[in-house]
């Protein structure tokens, strides 16, 4: 690999710093690891937390065989023996221990204290990077406007009066720990200080070195963890390095453990399970008792700063640390400085170091830590002393990872998949398996009955159902957004931020009604909202994923709610009753709907347009199986009702997804009606390919549009407008929705939708591709109502006669709707502020 003819800098010696340098030992000519302590043996007086149990996930053992070949081999060797993460653990987790067998999840249990020698020593036998130690960074350099970090400005602590140094550098990289100045440092520059997002836990940890006894045990850890609120005392020991025993305990808010030698084997008494004080009460202790308080987790929103400074990145504790208990830091660490290697194989040059590669490394980073940050604090809010809002969304995620871990119990193929996920080795996908979100629904159906409440009591088995498979997703997401690629999201909403939601739904529609000239039809739209949104998927928290659809290239408005089949339906048919609508299209849509499973998707639309009636349909559609493509889907269709299984309407369905087979694999497929009774299908396929176009000459998709009647000018047309869309999308993923009509041999229309297009490009091709001038006004207004330049989804239609103008951007949002007044108000009150969520996330609109 060629190296830049530069250099960069690293402060601090910690775990992420000394992984950050040597992925930076593959890009850069020079690399200084600035460490103001003294390196030796024993614990750094800036890493107190060294003197307690740490572990390193899987994951991390990978990245260290990645990036320091023939350390794992080295670490054997000095007798550090491997550990089976669930055959060596015994491992307490809320009510039971959890299951043990030969996992292959194999860890090399030691001292943080050894495993940073170990990557000292390893990185000092690179020519290119240089370790000085006691030595303290004092300032940032930067050029005049603060835009571009230069370098730093070091102190020497060897003595009193030690030099003061300006050292230059192309790239700093802050990996300092909790008590990163980095804040500081950014505000000298002219700098707010970054935005924190910051937790009370008030836990304290106490950890103390044993000799191990001979006496033998058919383990080597233990892992008593706390079950709140009664049982907020937790445990860990570990075998460790020269015949040592790793002891911590811990303790949350009112139940911190002593420092006292009899208070410390006492305190191990008092967990929930004796079996840490059985080990130890008779072992002789070699070392003193450590302390180390966490008064809270705090994650400092470095990438919200505008116009960070091209070329300062953090990570590690710097950036954002977490409950020490999960065992994560080192790991995510690790794992951020990978995510700096893959950022750093962007550059080409040095002048490719700007505020946009450093934002988009920043932006990158933090998207992963939300999940985690998710997680950790909704297991903090299980202790009643931690602060916070314990919202529908915490509480469904703590009912979900409390459920999953019983499920290890009960099927140990589940709990393999699980270990990886924990580990980090895998993807989340097992979350996404109809399976787990059906035995979900069993137990939560078992318990409930179990507790005498009677059937009528009982959530619909389908609502619980769907809960399930929502939750697994969106958990999935939050876990490790990075790996959740787009094969894996299969549910519309994976990727909002759901625990900020907009406060304006009602400010939100009347401004969409008044640039859309509907403020007629606002008693109408208002009904439909406080109708429809108590009885969508999350009505019962008072909050509401809605998808909008708006039309560019005509006035309209369209809303589609989502929920499970079984209560759309009945909902549809009393509100079609108030409504005093009758006629075949609503008795057919019904009928249609309650074929499916009650635990199907189901949606509900209304679009409305100036002057005209409102149109209100429901289907019913099914998620296939993406991971097994077609073969998900022939499956899928032999499970579509009897009344629609065969005959040729269900066949020309087949045929579709059958025409695009090689290059596209089905996602899902609605079935709803016309007001007229017709029935219609919309089958949506997926492609991925970051490589290629999808519409070229002689592809699938050419033939099938040409098989419509498309004309070749207009196939050349399409070609351009999908190659313009395609190259500006998030993910280079393309759905293709293929509409087809019962009376109708061939398909109505084709849309071809991209994802996370930005509304300057969606300008660019209403001005080459012949669509109304009036649309850019539309385009105009999506940006400002919706507050982003990037529309979810972008959709343009093709029919026989080729490209339509007709042109819809896409937006899915979730709100809180306790007011729904102001939708009529006519534009009398102003608005609130941005939106929070708007505001928080840039890439809210990403697929």
């Amino acid at each position: 690999m060629n190296k830049l003819p530069g250099s960069a800098i690293v402060i601090g010696a910690s775990i992420g710093g000394l992984c950050a340098a040597r992925v930076l030992a593959d890009h850069f000519e020079r690399v200084t690891v600035i460490e103001r302590d003294v390196l030796q043996d024993g614990p750094r007086p800036g890493a107190p937390q060294a003197n307690h149990i740490h572990v390193l996930l899987r994951k991390g053992v990978d990245l260290l065989e990645q990036y320091f070949p023939g350390l794992v081999e080295q670490m054997t060797a000095d007798g550090i023996e491997p550990f089976d993460f669930t055959q060596d653990l015994r491992w307490l987790q809320f009510g039971d221990w959890m299951p043990r067998h030969r996992s292959g999840i194999v860890l090399y249990p030691q001292t943080r204290c050894s495993l940073e020698r170990y990557l000292r020593g390893r990185l000092r036998a690179y020519s290119n990077v240089e370790i000085l130690e006691s030595t303290s960074v004092r300032a940032l350099l930067a050029t005049p406007d603060g835009r571009r970090i230069l370098g730093v400005q070091t102190h020497d602590r060897h003595g009193d009066g030690g030099a003061v140094t300006n050292r230059l550098a192309n790239i700093v990289v802050d990996a300092s720990g909790r008590g990163s100045q980095l804040g500081k440092w950014l505000s000298e520059l002219g700098f707010s200080p970054p935005e924190e997002s910051r937790l009370p836990i008030n836990l304290c940890y106490v950890s103390r070195l044993f000799e191990q006894p001979e006496t033998a045990r058919d383990w080597r850890g233990l892992w008593i963890t706390p079950l709140p609120p009664d049982k907020p005392r937790g445990g860990a020991m570990l075998g460790v390095e020269g015949n040592r025993w790793i002891v911590s305990l811990f303790g949350y808010e009112g139940h911190h453990p002593p420092r006292d030698e009899d208070g410390f084997v006492e305190f191990a008494r008092s967990l929930r399970e004796p079996d840490i004080y059985e080990a130890i009460k008779d072992a002789k202790p070699v070392s003193d008792v450590g302390v180390y308080r966490v008064p809270d987790v705090r994650w400092r929103h470095f990438e919200r700063i505008r116009d960070f400074p091209a070329g300062l990145l953090v990570l590690g504790d710097a950036w954002c640390y977490f409950d020490p208990v999960f065992g994560q830091g080192m790991s995510v660490a690790m794992l951020e400085a990978n995510l700096l290697n893959e950022a750093l194989h962007q550059l080409d040059s040095l002048e490719a170091v700007t505020q946009a590669w450093t934002a988009s490394y920043l932006r990158t980073g933090a998207q992963w830590l939300q999940g985690l940050w998710f997680f950790v604090t909704a297991e903090a809010m299980r202790h009643p002393h931690v602060p916070g809002e314990r919202t529908r969304l915490i509480k469904l995620a703590q009912w979900y990872v409390e459920e999953l871990y019983a499920l290890n119990h009960e099927h140990p193929e589940i709990y393999q998949e699980f270990l990886k996920l924990m580990h980090v080795q895998a993807g989340p996908e097992f979350l996404l398996r109809p399976d787990i979100a059906l035995r979900l629904a069993k137990r939560a159906w078992q318990q409930k009955s179990e507790k005498g409440l009677g059937t009528e009591a009982l959530w619909p088995a389908s609502r619980v159902a769907l809960g399930a498979r929502y939750a697994g997703r969106m958990l999935a997401n939050l876990v490790v957004p990075q790996r959740v690629g787009p094969r894996d999201r299969i549910c519309h909403f994976d990727t909002e931020v759901l625990w900020k939601p907009d406060k304006t739904l009602g400010w939100f529609v009347r401004d969409a009604l008044r640039a859309q000239g509907l403020l007629s039809e606002a008693s109408e739209v208002r009904r439909f909202l406080e109708y429809w949104l108590p009885v969508q998927g999350l009505g019962i928290a008072k909050k509401a994923l809605i998808e909008f659809s708006y039309n560019a290239d005509e006035p309209g408005l369209g809303f589609m709610l989502y929920g499970d089949n079984g209560t759309v339906t009945r909902a549809f048919r009393e509100y079609t009753r108030q409504l005093g609508i009758t006629n075949e299209g609503v008795e057919r849509s019904v009928a249609i709907c309650e074929t499916f499973r009650p635990s199907d998707l189901g949606l509900v639309r209304a679009e409305f347009k100036p002057g005209g009636p409102t149109r209100y349909s429901i289907a019913a559609s099914w998620h296939f199986d993406p991971m097994r493509g077609h073969s998900g889907f022939d499956e899928a269709m032999s499970r579509l009702p009897e009344r629609f299984r065969a005959g040729p309407f269900a066949e020309r369905v087949k045929t579709h997804a059958s025409a695009l087979r090689t290059e596209y694999y089905p996602l899902f497929l609605g079935l709803s009606f016309l007001e007229d009774g017709t029935l219609e299908s919309k089958m949506y396929l997926v492609r991925f390919d970051a490589n290629r176009p999808p519409f070229q000459p002689g592809s699938e998709l050419w033939r099938f549009l040409q098989e419509m009647g498309v004309s070749a000018p207009e196939l050349e047309r399409v070609r351009q407008l999908n190659a313009l869309l395609w190259e500006h999308s998030a993910d280079k993923m393309t759905q293709v929705a293929i509409e087809a009509s019962e009376f109708q041999s061939q398909p109505k229309r084709v849309n071809l939708i991209y994802c996370g297009i930005q509304t300057s490009v969606v300008l660019e091709a209403i001005s080459r591709f012949g669509y109304p001038v009036s649309s850019k006004q539309s385009v105009r207004d999506f940006e400002r109502m919706m507050q982003t330049d990037r529309a979810k989804f972008v959709a343009v239609r093709v029919g026989p006669e080729g490209l339509s103008p007709r042109l819809k951007l896409y937006k899915h949002a979730l709100f809180d709707f306790g007011d729904l007044s102001v939708v009529e108000d006519g534009g009398l009150g102003p608005r609130d502020a941005t939106p929070a969520a708007v505001k928080d996330v840039s890439d809210v609109c990403l697929y």
